[in-house]
């Protein structure tokens, strides 16, 4: 009987830090130590979410054999690909408001604002690992399934390879040489590799091997030379392997309420409109910033916090949590009662300071 692997918190956790790098990374850098920021955070950003989402997709084909691929597919048009779409008409809409507010010229392509994500700087994330997951899933059909399955298989392979082909021809934003001869064949055999080290309890040998990748990566990440091929840096991929190796050997160690690990996704797709609001309303004010360490970390936090409560917001509404979130009612109502306990314990804390100073006093 093959052992059941549960879900690792510890890699849940983490994407909250991934998440907190992708928004660092997006606000802007006056020095060089604000700059650094970003470049520290390069393996908890989106390689992180690509080689987490691949090492589960896989993970889940392994367990579900062929009759889970439909389940599988459905989830990840549900999950994905109907909040990519809601969130690309937001975008553009507001591009458009903003385009005709200041009087300047629209330079949006709708196809590729449509199929590579160009309807604002952070999307391209949402295509990319979709053509990475369609790829798994024709090798995974072509290897394991029937001749039906095969068919399928050659059908979606072929999409990804025309997919990559016109978006490279295209200069489409994210499509490349390197992403495409290096960032998707180490994505997807990291995340493979992963797999092999997956198991439901601690280990310390994976959280060593997690660190000294992590350091080395990093080390490499920091030094003035260029670690890239095609123009497309390798050390990304193998520092969010690192990452991901540590938290599978630390597994449940370390735990984060999941009304906020589960709305990182959430966060991802909202956190832009927040800036671009932030910087909006900054320019108009006539006040200039300096982002300097400090002012980079203090509107990243700001940043995230607003996208944290907007997700809470958008979860009370079952229509804005399914079409902007891609989530189920299920799911969203176990996050929120994880918020109320998590709200719940802060009150008991607060009750008893307030009690422990009344005595005092």
């Amino acid at each position: 009987m093959e052992k059941i692997i549960k879900r690792n918190s510890t890699i849940d956790a983490f994407r909250v830090f991934a998440i907190f790098g992708v928004i660092a990374i997006h606000v802007q850098s006056n020095t060089d130590s604000a700059e650094m920021v970003g470049r520290l955070f390069a393996g908890f950003r989106v390689p992180y979410f690509y080689i987490v989402s691949l090492f589960y997709l896989i993970i889940g084909l392994k367990k579900r054999k062929n009759e889970g691929v439909n389940n599988i597919v459905t989830k990840i048009f549900y999950r994905l690909i109907i909040p990519y779409l809601v969130w690309t008409v937001i975008y553009v809409s507001l591009r458009l408001t903003k385009a005709v507010f200041l009087g300047e010229p629209s330079d949006i392509v709708f196809w590729k604002v449509l199929f590579y994500g160009d309807g604002a700087v952070q999307l391209y994330f949402i295509p990319n690992l979709l053509s990475m997951q369609a790829f798994i899933i024709s090798i995974y059909l072509l290897l394991k399934g029937n001749l039906k399955n095969k068919l399928w298989g050659i059908v979606i392979l072929t999409f990804v390879v025309a997919f990559l082909t016109i978006g490279l021809l295209e200069n489409c934003f994210a499509i490349s040489k390197g992403f495409i001869f290096v960032g998707i064949p180490l994505f997807i055999s990291l995340a493979f590799s992963a797999t092999f080290f997956n198991s439901n309890e601690k280990n310390t040998v994976n959280i060593w091997m997690g660190i000294l990748i992590i350091v080395v990566t990093t080390i490499f990440n920091i030094i003035p030379f260029s670690f890239s091929f095609f123009g497309y840096t390798y050390i990304s991929p193998f520092m969010a392997f690192g990452i991901l190796l540590l938290c599978i050997g630390l597994f449940d160690q370390f735990r984060l309420p999941s009304a906020l690990t589960s709305a990182t996704f959430g966060i991802y797709l909202s956190h832009v409109l927040f800036l671009e609001v932030f910087e909006f309303i900054i320019s108009q004010s006539n006040i200039i910033l300096y982002y300097d360490l400090t002012v980079k970390l203090l509107v990243t936090f700001s940043v995230f916090l607003f996208s944290l409560a907007g997700i809470f917001t958008i979860r009370k509404s079952r229509i804005l949590r399914f079409y902007l979130l891609g989530e189920k009612a299920t799911n969203t109502q176990k996050a929120t009662s994880n918020l109320d306990y998590f709200i719940s314990c802060f009150r008991k804390i607060q009750y008893l300071a307030v009690s422990k100073k009344n005595q005092k006093s």
